[in-house]
């Protein structure tokens, strides 16, 4: 089996997973919760998995990219779980890794669209200021819009972080800005090592 063929293999197991986690979280919860990065991040994810499957014969720039972001996005969640929120929970490995939906929005689906990105798909995309920059856009609307939702007090939270009443303003700057600048290494690493694939796959 080749490059591509795998890469459609595991978009395809993606996708599955992602629409069982979804159904997971309605059976559970009895909503999908867009209020979640999570949750959020996973259905970008999906969309994405979804444009890659349907343009796979010639994927075009804004697909890469959406695959790209999506891909980081996922991968911001794996490692704000494991290194943020699992110690804020008291490191409850249950609720951050085995309630569902979590093996499969915190873990699974972040891993293999990480290795998909990296290893079986088509991506062209040069590793340069704008490429790491446009990556990051599905982060910040994120954070601007549940920013404004707990300044106007029409949510709280839901991350300890975005909560803006419960603690100084410097240090919600503080967050904001320690996550993006993490955000924007971790997109420039991303892409140095499909960079670095290419070379060696080639």
């Amino acid at each position: 089996m080749n490059r591509c063929k795998i890469g459609v293999a595991l978009n395809v197991l993606l996708i599955a997973l992602e629409v069982i986690a979804l159904i997971q979280c309605w059976m559970a919860y009895g909503s999908v919760d867009l209020k979640y990065y999570t949750i959020d991040s996973n259905i970008f994810v999906l969309i994405s998995a979804v444009l890659y499957l349907i343009t796979i014969k010639k994927v075009p720039k804004v697909v890469q990219l959406a695959k790209y972001s999506s891909t980081l996005s996922v991968l911001i969640t794996f490692l704000i779980v494991i290194f943020v929120l699992y110690p804020m929970n008291n490191f409850n490995f249950e609720l951050m890794f085995l309630a569902p939906p979590s093996p499969f929005m915190h873990v699974a689906c972040p891993l293999i669209a990480l290795v998909s990105f990296l290893f079986f798909e088509k991506n062209s995309l040069d590793n340069t200021f704008k490429n790491n920059l446009r990556s990051l856009y599905f982060t910040i609307v994120y954070a601007i819009i549940l920013i404004s939702l707990n300044i106007l007090r029409v949510v709280s939270g839901p991350y300890p972080f975005l909560k803006v009443y419960d603690q100084p303003v410097y240090m919600t700057v503080l967050w904001l800005v320690g996550i993006l600048a993490f955000a924007f290494i971790l997109s420039r690493i991303l892409m140095m090592a499909n960079e670095l694939n290419r070379i060696l796959i080639v």
